[in-house]
């Protein structure tokens, strides 16, 4: 695979230099944004429902070095989760009420979600916001796009483009919870008419609002660039690391009823002397990405660009196991019942090459491309630790290995008819899925004997993916309809977490979507009506994994319909006002739940982790010349956590408000955030289980709760 990695290399090289000699008498100077970023994105007039942040509202929204998620929470039908209650660290970006293994995140055109997974692990990515131009939220089907299938949004990042001046600047954050920041930044200008270097560090620490969730966050990011004519070369290498503490399990109903908001029951242990003890479970864990892009015109019709990618990824869970029976848990059938310090490790290899084709004119716009991934990963879990042992070395208790090849080719085309413009995009994606070995599960055999589970998934997918639509810009405001069908693979843990029973299905997604949105003198508005009929969603149980994963089921029929609607104002030159607002019903149809060997049937249920009702506002006050006042909040409608729609098993709605303030003085910028002024006492996911007894039925459950104030200052200074 590097070979082939290097061939490519100098393929696309050779290419991109010689159309940048052959047309160097061209006027025309190639963004690689407007090439690459082609590929998944769409435009103002195409009928797709997305959003666009801009490098202004994320600058504003990086005080408190919140991770991504929360920074787009003031987006349509966008909620944020944190584990440990203060948006650093571990968090999650539901859409729709479809969680992040169901939303596709690309980097300047290339995949972020981990293959297997399917999800992006923003604990890996603390800080990106610095080093990001733009973000576009299609949400629904979305346009084509590489990586895995996306059913609730495809999110779209662009990363800062070369600075052609000489720039250097300091930033520095400290706030609540033990949470303070640093990050460094510098460029060199333009080199030699044709060169610029950038970069940037990160780092970032929080004690956390929970219990022993303390995390040590950083991030970097660096490019070299070369511009000619008509070629431009970009070389990115950006990563992270994390060591942050965990608290998947939430906070149980029972222990916020007493007052014991902040619990956290992992890492509790007893030692070698039977004392009881507790080491914070940690998850530790570093990525390292190379993009090579170049983009250049062809010819006075054509622009096309090129990516080769490489992300590596190593790391692993520590966790203290009490008092378990190392037998059924470990399958250390010689030991009884004690504790342990497990440690469970990945290490993967990914390697992708990425290409795109422009063609636009006054009448049309074609977009063509393909991209290629394979994925290598190693799985293996290890005892560091056993209770009243003497051991040599760590005991290895399971281990595998998987592969993925992704590939896909698609072509898209907007056709400009007078007032009325045609979509059309369609995508054939193919992909290989395999793992092998064991897994970290235990069964007995025909000794009582507990032996691991293998593991045999050799699985191929070819899937067709259409869509199309028309938009129209009328007197009244432009309209747009569209529809997309989309499907997607299981993730791994539907294989290895599915207790070696039902194998899982793939997902189809029939997406139709409809809406206006009109533009005046100070104001600007819209609406979206959209249905999104699924055929074997993969929605939450409620239940949890191992390792805190939020477990999923195949479900025959579902549907999530909602409308969206979008809003501002701009009545003066000092005061502005935003706002969303989505009403929607997420329903699976004719579902029965097992709890143990007990049935419950509902014709009609809320899907878990769904709200009916989320909302956001944004006010903006230019009262001084240089000082900007900001009150955002959000409200999120009730959440069921399982899905029999029990409100014993749900979180309370909640609204939250915060408070921004800017002070700018020529090349210092001084901002203070309060979150949460008003002290609301909340939670923004959880989970919930169940057991019969007898007749009775049990939940158990665990809310990840967010603090009830935070404050952040930050001083940013341009050297």
């Amino acid at each position: 695979m590097k070979r082939v990695f290097f061939f490519l290399t100098l393929i696309t090289a050779w290419t991109c230099v010689r159309a940048g000699n052959e047309y160097a008498d061209s006027a025309m100077v190639i963004d690689l944004g407007e090439v690459i970023i082609a590929s998944t994105r769409v435009a103002a007039d195409a009928p797709m429902t997305a959003s666009l942040i801009g490098q202004e509202t994320l600058q504003d929204a990086q005080t408190g070095t919140s991770e991504l998620p929360f920074l787009m929470r003031l987006t349509p039908s966008a909620v944020a989760v944190s584990d440990n209650g203060t948006g650093i660290g571990t968090s999650y970006l539901r859409i729709r009420g479809t969680g992040g293994e169901r939303i596709n995140f690309t980097m300047d055109g290339v995949p972020l979600n981990n293959p297997e997974d399917q999800c992006v692990f923003w604990a890996n990515m603390n800080s990106y916001s610095a080093s990001v131009r733009s973000i576009q939220i299609q949400r629904g089907a979305g346009t084509s796009t590489n990586g895995s299938g996306a059913f609730g949004a495809n999110v779209s990042m662009e990363s800062d483009a070369p600075d052609p001046d000489r720039h250097a600047g300091l930033e520095l954050s400290a706030g609540t919870y033990g949470t303070y920041a640093g990050t460094v930044r510098a460029g060199t200008g333009t080199l030699g008419r044709h060169l610029t270097l950038d970069g940037r560090f990160s780092y970032t620490h929080t004690d956390g609002y929970i219990d022993r969730t303390a995390a040590n966050l950083g991030s970097y990011f660096a490019q070299a660039a070369w511009r000619g004519d008509n070629l431009v070369i970009r070389l990115k290498n950006f990563g992270g690391y994390e060591h942050t503490g965990q608290a998947w399990d939430g906070v149980p109903s029972y222990m916020i009823a007493a007052g014991n908001r902040t619990y956290n029951d992992l890492g509790f242990y007893h030692d070698d002397n039977g004392q009881a003890a507790c080491r914070p479970t940690t998850d530790n864990y570093w990525q390292n990405i190379t993009h090579l892009s170049m983009s250049g015109r062809l010819n006075e019709y054509w622009n096309a660009g090129m990516t080769l990618s490489m992300n590596i990824e190593d790391g692993y869970y520590e966790d203290m196991k009490d008092s378990t029976s190392l037998a059924k848990k470990f399958g250390l059938n010689s030991y009884g019942k004690a504790s342990a310090d497990r440690h469970k490790w990945v290490g993967s290899r990914q390697y992708g090459a990425f290409a795109t084709a422009v063609r636009a004119s006054d009448l049309w716009e074609l977009t063509a491309g393909a991209g290629s991934m394979w994925y290598t990963s190693d799985h293996w879990g290890e005892l560091t630790w056993i209770q009243g042992q003497y051991l040599t070395s760590p005991v290895r208790y399971y281990e595998s290995d998987a592969s993925k090849l992704d590939a896909n080719a698609f072509a898209k085309g907007l056709f400009h008819l007078g007032a009325l413009n045609l979509f059309a995009d369609v995508q054939l994606r193919h992909v290989d899925y395999r793992i092998g070995g064991q897994n970290d599960k235990f069964i007995k055999d025909g000794d009582g004997m507990y032996i691991n589970q293998k593991l045999d998934v050799n699985e191929t997918f070819t899937f067709f993916n259409p869509k199309a639509g028309i938009s129209w810009n009328s007197p009244v405001g432009d309209m747009y309809l569209s529809f997309a069908q989309t499907h997607r693979e299981p993730t791994r843990n539907n294989y290895t977490d599915n207790g070696g029973t039902l194998q899982p299905k793939t997902e189809t997604l029939n997406d139709i979507e409809a809406g206006w949105q009109k533009a005046g003198y100070m104001w600007h508005a819209g609406v979206n009506l959209y249905f999104m009929d699924y055929r074997d969603q993969l929605v939450p149980t409620g239940r949890l994994s191992d390792i805190g994963e939020a477990l999923t089921e195949n479900v025959d029929r579902s549907y999530r319909a909602g409308i969206e609607l979008q809003g501002g104002i701009q009545p003066t030159a000092w005061f502005s006002g935003e706002f969303s607002c989505t009403l929607s019903d997420n329903r699976i149809i004719d579902f029965t739940e097992y709890v143990g060997d007990t049935q419950f049937h509902y014709d009609r249920t809320h899907i878990a982790l769904s709200p009916a009702v989320t909302a956001s506002g944004l006010l903006t006050f230019d009262i001084l010349k240089n000082l900007q006042l900001s009150l955002s909040t959000i409200y999120v409608g009730r959440q069921y956590l399982d899905n029999s729609s029990s409100l014993e098993r749900s979180l309370d709605p909640y609204c939250v408000t915060d408070l921004n303030a800017v002070f700018t003085a020529g090349r210092m910028r001084l901002s203070a955030k309060a979150g949460n002024i008003f002290g609301v006492r909340y939670a923004t996911g959880g989970w919930a289980s169940s057991e019969m007894s007898g007749q009775e039925r049990i939940s158990y459950d665990g809310l990840f709760v967010q603090a009830p104030h935070t404050f952040t200052m930050t001083l940013s200074i341009d050297l």
